[in-house]
């Protein structure tokens, strides 16, 4: 008797997120959107069981794209061939597919200024994190969330799931039980982003049997990435900034492009900013614009006859 779909694209999917999750050492939050993005190529490809992936042609897969491109923006379609493409490459090392399909997984083109870091000048970054009232519970949570991502680089997630116990005061650390890639980290709790914690855990945060850090205000509860966002794009409207992707990350791309802006190497940003891969870097090197000046050549002048 035949499995139906469903069965086949549980143990499919139930296959490839421990690989994503052990092998790949990708996050939960990661994990889960390669699974959708796999699930909904699986229903809608169809693939009624693991014999229709081997018959699967590289015009099936662009086909699918195709389709997905009515919805989706440029940087989104990319994330979904992304997913697409380290799936077809897994099920290949299965033997469910053709060797050579997931070669079929186009590049998806994006416009320049997609890719390019959107950051903050010194003078907007001062204007934000001085426009928080440290006089209001609010205030002292918002101010001590706007220095976890401006000082020490972090994600709204890492932020959200951030502790009390995760917080080392005497050894001066802070400790991020799982990252984006997977992997634990230790950073160090930096006097000002220190201080603010623990102005807002004595003087701000109420009372309440969760461990996270921030919660929310008035109703104490957890604070989700999305809420930590918040903070931030709340805070930019208040100081008139408009930026055009406003939220945590703008803060993360600003330490990165205010360090390479000073001189640090991409090395070292990589290194900051826990990336798995220097190349994930290298986008910093736009922001640069002294160095990229010095690299320009002067405009051929006409030649004189």
């Amino acid at each position: 008797m035949k499995k139906p779909p469903k069965e086949v694209h549980k143990r499919i999917l139930q296959a490839y997120e421990q690989h994503l999750a052990q092998v790949v050492g990708l996050s939960l939050g990661t994990c889960n959107r390669h699974v959708r993005e796999v699930r909904r190529f699986l229903e809608e490809a169809p693939i009624g069981r693991l014999a229709k992936l081997v018959q699967l042609t590289p015009a099936q897969v662009t086909g699918y794209l195709r389709v997905r491109s009515a919805e989706c923006q440029s940087n989104s379609l990319r994330l979904v061939a992304g997913c697409l493409r380290q799936f077809l490459r897994f099920a290949q090392q299965q033997g469910w597919a053709d060797q050579t399909l997931f070669l079929a997984v186009p590049k998806i083109a994006c416009r320049i200024h997609h890719d390019l870091p959107v950051h903050l000048s010194r003078q907007q970054l001062d204007l934000l994190l001085a426009s928080w009232d440290r006089s209001t519970a609010e205030g002292r949570r918002d101010r001590a969330i706007g220095l976890c991502l401006a000082r020490l680089a972090l994600r709204a997630g890492e932020v959200a799931a951030l502790l009390l116990e995760d917080i080392h005061w005497r050894e001066g650390t802070l400790c991020l039980r799982q990252s984006k890639n997977g992997s634990p980290a230790q950073l160090p709790l930096l006097s000002e982003v220190g201080q603010a914690i623990a102005d807002y855990l004595r003087k701000g945060r109420p009372a309440c049997p969760h461990r996270e850090v921030f919660v929310l205000h008035p109703t104490p509860l957890p604070m989700s990435s999305q809420a930590i966002s918040r903070v931030v794009q709340r805070a930019l409207q208040r100081c008139g900034i408009e930026v055009p992707r406003p939220g945590a990350h703008l803060l993360r791309h600003t330490v990165a492009s205010h360090l390479v802006q000073n001189g640090a190497s991409l090395k070292e940003v990589a290194d900051l900013l826990r990336h798995r891969h220097l190349n994930s870097a290298s986008v910093y090197a736009h922001v640069d614009i002294p160095h990229l000046r010095a690299l320009a050549q002067p405009w051929p002048k006409e030649a004189v006859l």
